[in-house]
């Protein structure tokens, strides 16, 4: 099955990779207040306990990091392909918490961004063993 993994294009790589990331972006800066109009995002971070939302930090970045590790598999060097995935994901979910202290009924919090680093060592640590 990692092979088959393996020999997606390039361009298929990125489209999932960047897919996958610009849901999380959605998602993300979804406002977390209830109103008539609410998107299905604003729903769903509305109505997801804070346990499970602390959680999906983890699984998400996880899943995150080791798309960025499939992503760029054409880097020679594992250890460059790391730190660009770790620099991609982790940045982005810094980023994100930033990026929901100004947006109505969120709040970015250092835990969040601290979750998501630990989701993208888990990724990274995952896609070492399968990449």
């Amino acid at each position: 099955m990692i092979d088959w993994l393996l020999s997606v294009p390039p361009v298929y790589r990125w489209a999932t990779t960047l897919i996958i990331a610009s849901m999380v972006v959605a998602l993300s800066i979804a406002p977390g207040l209830g109103r008539p109009d609410d998107t299905l995002f604003s729903w769903l971070v509305l109505n997801t306990a804070t346990p499970i939302q602390k959680a999906l930090h983890i699984v998400v970045y996880a899943v995150l990091a080791v798309l960025w590790m499939w992503t760029l598999h054409s880097v020679e060097s594992r250890a460059t392909r790391a730190i660009l995935a770790f620099a991609a994901t982790a940045g982005m979910g810094a980023v994100l918490e930033w990026h929901q202290t100004r947006v109505p009924g969120r709040y970015g919090t250092i835990a969040d961004v601290i979750l998501n680093v630990i989701g993208v060592i888990v990724g990274l640590v995952l896609a070492v063993l399968l990449f």
